[in-house]
């Protein structure tokens, strides 16, 4: 599977100016997500408060259950100039798609993909939109690491999210922007952690090299820092308790020979 290909059990459909690849049996999520790409930025377009780059919105599914749809949008100085049009090749969201299904197959604990697309502009360019289903009852790991949790409690999430960087890793997958609001967590029914934002992934043959696994980790650290310089979340126990458990089960999934 490379970035270019439509991963098994997604159709390419094809409407106007738009492009879509729908996981079979979504078909009917493209009417409402073209409206939203129709749609201006406008106040129903925010910052994810779930992680990620871009402006989502919510489209119902039916039975309380929702997808995110998140627009691409550029960060960096390019940001003041095209906004949320791209050149690159393969597509942004085609791309994506298919480094979250490789993730989920490997083992890994990603959200669910429902849609991708992209809408063509003048002179080859394109927006860009990436659709999931919403896990429900879960928040970015910053937006935990601010709660009120007992300790037991904080031991099981960040026993979680450590064996879920450890089981990234160990699948092969270089995550672009591993940091706390690319994590989700929920404490209920069971303490569980997932990897959202696959955007500029990179998939190796076998479990990441050491000093992938360092540079990712070390992303991580420097998100820690940088929300909570201070330190006024977070203690050396919790960086003791997330270490210990990556390197343990990273031992299980990636034994050395």
């Amino acid at each position: 599977m490379t970035p270019r290909t439509v991963p098994s059990g997604f159709v390419e459909l094809r409407q106007d100016a738009q492009v879509w690849w729908v996981k079979e049996g979504w078909e009917h999520l493209v009417p409402s997500a073209l409206r939203a790409f129709a749609s201006s930025r406008s106040s129903i377009l925010k910052r994810p408060a779930t992680g990620g780059r871009g402006y989502v919105q919510r489209l119902p599914l039916g039975h309380g259950a929702s997808a995110i749809l998140r627009r691409y949008h550029r960060g960096g100085f390019l940001r003041h100039f095209v906004h949320d049009t791209y050149w690159d090749r393969p597509f942004r969201p085609l791309a994506e798609l298919t480094c979250t299904e490789a993730a989920r197959l490997r083992g890994v604990p990603a959200i669910e993909t429902l849609a991708a697309g992209i809408e063509w502009r003048p002179f080859g360019l394109y927006r860009g939109v990436f659709i999931s289903r919403e896990i429900t009852g879960a928040v970015n790991m910053w937006e935990w690491l601010q709660g009120t949790n007992t300790q037991s409690e904080r031991r099981a999430i960040i026993d979680a999210t450590a064996r879920t960087v450890a089981s990234l890793h160990a699948a092969g997958v270089y995550h672009a922007d591993l940091n706390l609001t690319n994590i989700l967590v929920r404490p209920s029914p069971s303490p569980q952690a997932f990897i959202i934002d696959f955007d500029r992934a990179r998939l190796f043959p076998g479990p990441l090299l050491q000093h992938l696994r360092q540079r990712n980790l070390r992303r991580l650290r420097r998100s820690l820092q940088k929300l909570d310089p201070r330190g006024h979340w977070y203690g050396p126990d919790d960086l003791e308790t997330f270490c210990a458990t990556y390197n343990a089960h990273y031992a299980v999934l990636a034994p050395r020979p």
